[in-house]
């Protein structure tokens, strides 16, 4: 029997749940890839070589998310965005506006604004330099001993600035930039519907971790590690009914809540309706219990009750609908009484997790009233080390008054739980980067259920190879 024969089969609780996904999505036996794309060469994370490829190629030359709106919100902030040993300076000028610098001081080349706040002026710490908020030469100290200095010259170097969905990307080359939505799109159009520009950052961890940042990303580009790596959830979400669209470079990944994986052969309504409550980012983000956060500022695992309206004394399910309809239909209820416009999402956005990776470093996962956002940066000079920024993204209650921003912490995941799932992620990665140096390896060897990794790669490869040629172009 073929793979196609055979879906209604192995995705047979598509029928059973009533799952519904959008037209273009596809389950992974849909997806083919030729060995030139799914074998992937381990050099790509361990070699000094192929990371300062990465540098002179696709960091110099892309879109890429420097920080949240929320944290430029007033004028006068600012916020420092590394990338290798590369610094910008994302600032909102007194007009309004967000303007990108690099964040280098043309006198001494000191850094100019390390970290993050607010200020008047953008005047260096080392000689007191300083220039105007939209990057104008204003003041030098003992001016007479600079005859030569003429101010047009020092004003500092602008790069590409601009935001959606309250992402502040920058490009480090304006001239080849061309237009951020269209770098985004078709993605953005389908992600307009969740208004994540009202969503801030009730948390902003910035963690070191012992991988090479394309490992830490491609961490959470699929499901198919679900099973072993995080059994508990497997109550709540069905990892083998993940689906899968392309949008252009970018990619998503949909995975069904409200239902048990296919790999257990029984579930109870209890169990789902208590796992779901207790372990996901949505039940914790739907649920009127006060959950409380752990030192990071992740979600504690909560005991969640079995309401008596929806469960008899044994523990059976009342109602005539599922538990899957039943959290659908709470959720907009939820949804409703924080002010919450969520009239574009169908049924099925109400409580799957709608993964989105945007090309080359960002990842999210869109609930309704939240997003579980990552973005891996490469270390400056050790492809066996990486960056792994993490932010909880919440809709505040539009009835009470917006939350402070949260501020940006460091955090050792060896010592400060990030909470179970990615504890438990995190545990991985050190042995994965290992083992990616042994000999032995020849090649990765990725699968039909992994197509977001395989779509990231040859996009990657293909940007590199791209900018290399046109450089040498110009040679």
């Amino acid at each position: 029997m073929s793979i196609t024969e055979d879906l209604g089969r192995i995705h047979a609780n598509v029928e059973k749940h009533k799952l519904s996904y959008p037209e273009e999505a596809g389950f992974g036996e849909l997806h083919r890839p030729e060995p030139a794309y799914s074998h992937i060469d381990p050099k790509r994370y361990t070699s000094p070589e192929f990371l300062q490829r990465e540098f002179d190629s696709l960091w110099s030359g892309t879109w890429q998310m420097a920080c949240r709106a929320e944290q430029v919100a007033e004028p006068g902030d600012f916020h420092e965005y590394s990338i290798g040993r590369q610094s910008y300076l994302v600032v909102h000028g007194q007009d309004g506006r967000l303007r990108a610098f690099h964040n280098v001081c043309p006198h001494r080349g000191n850094l100019l604004k390390p970290s993050c706040g607010s200020a008047k002026e953008l005047r260096c710490g080392y000689h007191a330099w300083a220039w105007t908020l939209d990057g104008r030469l204003k003041d030098i100290p003992d001016r007479q001993l600079f005859p030569e200095i003429k101010d047009d010259d020092y004003a500092l170097h602008e790069v590409a600035c601009d935001q959606w969905g309250g992402f502040v990307f920058i490009h480090p080359v304006p001239a080849e930039a061309g237009s951020l939505r269209e770098f985004l799109e078709p993605l953005a159009t389908e992600v307009d519907k969740y208004h994540l520009d009202r969503f801030r950052a009730s948390m902003h961890a910035e963690i070191v971790l012992d991988c090479n940042w394309k490992v830490a990303l491609e961490a959470f580009l699929e499901a198919y590690h679900v099973g072993a790596t995080h059994p508990q959830l497997m109550t709540f979400l069905d990892d083998v009914n993940t689906a899968f669209s392309e949008y252009g470079r970018h990619a998503m990944m949909i995975v069904p809540y409200g239902v048990p994986s296919m790999r257990l052969e029984h579930v109870d309504p209890a169990e789902i309706y208590e796992s779901y409550y207790s372990r996901s980012a949505s039940g914790f983000r739907h649920s009127k219990q006060g959950k409380g956060e752990d030192a990071a500022g992740m979600p504690r695992q909560q005991t969640v009750d079995l309401p008596p309206q929806l469960f008899d004394e044994d523990g059976e399910w009342r109602l005539d609908e599922s538990v899957r309809e039943y959290l659908i239909k709470q959720n907009r209820a939820r949804a409703a009484e924080l002010g919450h416009d969520y009239s574009e999402l169908s049924d099925a956005q109400m409580v799957d997790d709608y993964d989105y990776h945007i090309f080359p470093n960002l990842k999210f996962n869109a609930h309704a009233g939240g997003a579980l956002t990552f973005r891996s940066r490469p270390h400056p000079t050790d492809p066996n080390l990486c960056v792994f920024d993490v932010y909880t993204l919440v809709w505040d209650n539009e009835h009470e008054e917006r939350a402070e921003v949260a501020p940006t912490i460091a955090v050792n995941v060896k010592e400060v739980s990030m909470g179970q799932v990615l504890d438990q992620d995190f545990s991985n990665l050190p042995h994965v980067q290992r083992g990616l140096h042994n000999s032995a390896l020849e090649h990765l060897t990725v699968g039909g259920s992994e197509m977001r990794v395989i779509h990231f790669q040859k996009n990657l490869i293909e940007h590199l190879e791209a900018a290399e040629s046109a450089r040498a172009g110009q040679d």
